[in-house]
């Protein structure tokens, strides 16, 4: 037993896990699958200054590609 003034176990704000193999608990596990391929390929969050430089580059590649068979 505590006292009036203790602190709570639980915030105000938490809410429980959904139960196994509800639609929404397999929404959620989908999400989370989703999130962490996202993050595994380096696309969370800002993309940073070497995707875009890798971006630029496959572009500059491809057209310059196309120039060379145009001209060819």
């Amino acid at each position: 037993m505590g006292s009036s003034g203790s602190k709570k176990r639980k915030p105000s704000h938490s809410q429980p896990l959904p139960k196994v193999g509800t639609t929404t608990e397999n929404r959620r596990l989908q999400h989370d699958e989703r999130e962490a391929v996202v993050e595994n390929f380096g696309l969370r969050g800002g993309a940073g200054t070497a995707a875009w430089i890798g971006i630029v580059a496959l572009l500059a590649l491809v057209v310059g590609a196309i120039l060379v068979l145009v001209l060819i």
